[in-house]
């Protein structure tokens, strides 16, 4: 080997031995085993049972209905309810806020009046037909506002009986004979008024009555007494 070929070698040599020596490519990843949490798998088990029975549910559900009556054409408050006004729908079973009339008491409400402008397709309630509408004829409702020492503890009813009893001024003397008073019936129960702690009570009295009892309430010297309760 000549000279030159000598040191050829040996500078390729020593450029080799400087090289930084690239590092092997890694091997292929072993395969790792899924670790399964009992509890997960407890947990989605339970939620497809639910949804199961929640599906078998729902379609028991729809598939039971009970009959009601409905509204067939436009009925203005006031007048006569006839066998031609109601008709007889279907509705799903389960819980509804609805409160309508069953079919089977169809006879009981054919002849009442409507409290209110009843629309076509509308369910009837037992609120919107009544035997009559208030005030009936020869009577008036009256609206007494009473602070809570005017009026008994007892809740109010309509169809209770009472009376509307003239006061003296406060602090005065108790009146020497029968105080003013007049006989009426509860239309409303005690609603609360926009004016202090006072409630309003909707009472029902004849005609000939009412505009002396409005005179007398709007004093505010004036107490309910409650005589007997009934259920209007």
């Amino acid at each position: 080997m000549s000279s030159g070929t000598k040191v050829a070698s040996q500078d390729q040599q020593a450029r080799s031995a400087t090289r930084p020596q690239r590092p092997a490519p890694p091997g292929p990843l072993k395969p790792t085993r899924a670790r399964r949490r009992p509890a997960l798998i407890a947990l989605g088990l339970a939620l497809v049972a639910l949804s199961v029975l929640a599906a078998v549910y729902l379609v028991s559900t729809l598939g039971n209905t009970y009959e009601v009556l409905a509204v067939r054409t436009d009925v203005s408050r006031g007048a006569e309810i006839t066998t031609g006004d109601v008709g007889i729908v279907e509705l799903p079973a389960g819980p509804t806020l609805l409160e309508p009339i069953p079919a089977d008491q169809l006879d009981r409400y054919v002849g009442g009046v409507a409290t209110t402008d009843l629309k076509a397709g509308q369910l009837l309630t037992e609120s919107s037909v009544a035997d009559q509408l208030e005030p009936p004829a020869g009577q008036s409702v009256v609206g007494i506002a009473l602070a809570p020492s005017q009026m008994p503890l007892q809740p109010l009813r309509p169809g209770d009986s009472v009376r509307i009893v003239e006061t003296p001024a406060a602090g005065g003397e108790p009146p020497a004979q029968a105080p003013f008073a007049i006989a009426a019936t509860v239309v409303t129960p005690a609603q609360d008024s926009p004016v202090g702690d006072q409630k309003v009570v909707d009472v029902r009295v004849a005609s000939g009555n009412a505009a002396a009892l409005a005179a007398r309430a709007a004093t505010g010297r004036v107490a309910l007494v409650l005589d007997s309760t009934g259920q209007g």
